[in-house]
């Protein structure tokens, strides 16, 4: 464990939040961003990556499975912020890319007009893309040369021990003017009593807000596009399905029942940026 600082304004000035399978989510009183303190050490969030589980009073597995319901909610996402997409053409890299749910939305929307790449360091959710026939393996993106037209970060922000530090390194991956689409949650700015639970600490490390992920972003030299924002409960059958399934397990939190009151909130936020051009 190791303590750590707001990574958005460098503050150690926070208050307690939450308690969850013994960590603790604390609120940066500065700018508001909710993160773990203390948390697991970079190497422990690493190995629990790829084994698809995380270490707490009760461990969390994160492998899950995959969500076929999920490729035509991805389809409709990218028809509302790339349009037609017959324009879509390049090098595409989903970073933290699962079971390649968006990389198929990908392929179907774009006419199989992209290359799509797909990194996933959970050895067991590799495997069941690669079955899938899709180009998805794991490799060091520090270390990495090749470039990219677009990078796609889907759930996976909120993952990242440091997001200003992943974000400065991933976008020299970015051919000049690439684009960049993050989607996370906008829930920040929430309180204890109206924020989702459970948090699944620690395998989230951290919840942001539109502000706090614009200004990472706009620091680490993107020009922002737009935010588009969805609910937190998508109408997939699936999404759906799962939901309705945890009204009758005990200790399952469902939101369906604030949806069918509707208490719908817009807080699935995907962020549209584009890699500044540098001055010469």
């Amino acid at each position: 464990m190791e303590n750590v600082s707001c990574y958005n304004c460098g503050s150690t000035d926070a208050t307690p939040f939450a308690m969850e399978n013994g960590y603790s989510l604390t609120k940066c009183t500065k700018c508001g961003l909710l993160y773990v303190n203390p948390r697991p050490s970079n190497e422990e969030i690493e190995q629990a990556h790829r084994l698809g589980q995380h270490r707490g009073l009760k461990p969390v597995e994160t492998t899950g499975y995959y969500d076929f319901s999920k490729v035509s909610s991805y389809v409709r996402t990218l028809r509302d912020i790339f349009g037609s997409g017959r324009d879509l053409r390049g090098r595409w890299l989903d970073i933290g890319c699962g079971y390649g749910e968006f990389m198929l939305a990908l392929k179907k929307f774009s006419g199989n007009g992209l290359d799509v790449i797909g990194v996933e360091p959970n050895v067991h959710k590799t495997a069941a893309a690669k079955k899938k026939g899709l180009n998805v393996s794991y490799f060091d993106l520090d270390g990495h040369t090749e470039k990219y037209d677009y990078i796609s970060i889907l759930n996976v922000y909120s993952h990242l021990p440091d997001p200003p530090k992943a974000l400065a390194a991933w976008k020299r991956l970015l051919t000049p003017g690439g684009q960049l689409l993050l989607e996370t949650g906008d829930t920040a700015d929430m309180s204890p009593e109206t924020h989702p639970t459970p948090y699944y600490l620690p395998d989230h490390l951290s919840f942001g807000s539109e502000s706090i992920v614009v200004r990472v972003l706009e620091n680490a030299g993107f020009q922002i596009l737009e935010v588009q924002k969805y609910p937190e409960v998508r109408e997939t059958p699936m999404a759906i399905f799962r939901e309705a399934l945890k009204v009758v397990v005990p200790g399952k939190h469902s939101r369906i029942m604030r949806v069918l009151k509707g208490d719908v909130r817009r807080i699935d936020m995907y962020v549209h940026a584009r890699l500044e051009p540098q001055p010469s």
